[in-house]
């Protein structure tokens, strides 16, 4: 590529280590930890490590990053007052995986390197997407509630799979300078991603998530009247594809009737216990507003506030998350926790990435927000991980030449 010179190898590491860590995200988790901790260590070693950091750290969204990292060791000390430092401790790490955002935004700074993390998600996503045919056909799957799960988990695969569908067509429809023939077989990869989304897949997150970033991308790299047309007719192919999706009608109608029902449902659905958890949620925030329970605090509350209501039964069960990422960080990190979430993502808007990479890290963002309302989808494992490399890696911004050395 034009825009790169020859890495340096510690450098070169630093973004290979990047894609390890992306597929172990949704493959095996001890994968994901050794590519975190070599990416790390790899980059450390980066010769101009100090100037490339300072750099992305006065941006907006490295400015986003301090403040949500500030707000974080503020929940540390109230937690351990409330709870125990080790609670506290616990609750820290499971933002770890936070860390690699400066590093992601300070290595991935050329158009190249971008392109091939995006080329190294498509294909994870179509080798995922061609074993679940085969697992379906053989009887294979890792979750035994839903047939033809090849990677994590529904929800993880699923994300996969509309990550892949957003950068394959994103790149088909923007990358003109490509051959016809290279760009065609993006826009059939991410049809088939799409059709798998559509007709095979259990998660909800995923379908979600990819119509999320498909209005958002078409508003960050449409203009004028073509920007109306797709907009416009976003919606109406939408509706079309879920009237032809018995498979999508049915898991999205069992959500709704979970959620609207869930206070007479007689056994645990994964919608009716969320219902129970955002109420139990809201009553702990209320008498804890400003600074929460802090970090590793709303697991002990939780279970004592949910007593009060239920003492047996499926209602009664306790648990370490709200299944909502702005009430996780607001019971646990108070108004100043989720002021500092708020400051992160308005960073993550503000930064001045380049194009269509900026469009697919917003994107994949909004889609993030969204399904962070029935999830944590920012501080689990799986999901935390990879929008974490999403965000570093396409809303990078190359520097002005001369400005540092690639």
């Amino acid at each position: 590529m034009a825009d790169e010179a020859p890495a340096g190898r510690a450098l070169q590491l630093a973004r290979a280590f990047a894609a390890m860590t992306a597929i172990g995200a949704v493959t095996s988790p001890p994968v994901a930890n050794v590519g975190a901790l070599l990416m790390l260590v790899a980059f450390a070693f980066v010769p101009d490590v100090g100037a490339r950091l300072g750099r992305v750290l006065r941006e907006p969204l490295g400015i986003g990053w301090l403040a949500l990292v500030a707000a974080l060791l503020v929940a540390v000390l109230v937690g351990s007052v409330l709870n125990s430092p080790q609670a506290a401790l616990r609750g820290l790490l499971d933002w770890r995986h936070f860390l690699l955002l400066p590093v992601a935004l300070a290595a991935f700074d050329t158009t190249a390197s971008r392109l091939r993390f995006a080329l190294v998600l498509v294909a994870l996503a179509l080798v995922g997407a061609v074993a679940v045919l085969v697992a379906m056909q053989v009887g294979y799957s890792r979750n035994e509630m839903f047939p033809g799960i090849v990677l994590r988990n529904p929800v993880t695969q699923a994300l996969t799979f509309s990550i892949g569908a957003l950068l394959a067509g994103l790149l088909a429809a923007t990358q003109t300078q490509w051959r016809r023939g290279a760009r065609l077989l993006l826009a059939l990869a991410a049809l088939a991603l799409v059709a798998q989304l559509v007709f095979l897949q259990s998660g909800r997150s995923g379908a979600v998530g990819l119509a999320v970033a498909i209005v958002i991308a078409l508003l960050l790299t449409l203009r004028g009247r073509a920007r109306i047309v797709a907009l416009v007719a976003a919606p109406l192919v939408g509706l079309a594809i879920y009237s032809a999706a018995p498979n999508m009608q049915q898991r999205f109608g069992l959500a709704v009737s979970e959620m609207r029902n869930a206070a007479s449902l007689p056994s645990y659905s994964s919608m009716g216990i969320r219902v129970i958890i955002w109420q139990t949620s809201a009553e702990l925030i209320e008498a804890r507003p400003m600074l929460g329970y802090g970090l590793g605090g709303f697991a002990p509350a939780y279970e004592r506030q949910i007593k009060l209501h239920h003492t047996e039964g499926w209602k009664a069960l306790p648990t370490s998350d709200p299944h909502n990422q702005f009430l996780s960080l607001w019971a646990e990190a108070g108004l100043l926790g989720l002021a500092a979430f708020n400051a992160f993502l308005i960073g993550a808007l503000r930064q001045p990435g380049d194009p269509p990479y900026r469009a697919a890290g917003v994107a994949l963002l909004a889609a993030w927000c969204v399904n962070s309302l029935f999830s944590s989808h920012f501080q689990v494992f799986n999901e935390g991980h990879l929008i974490v490399l999403l965000l570093g890696v396409f809303l990078a911004r190359t520097p002005a030449p001369g400005a540092l050395a690639p």
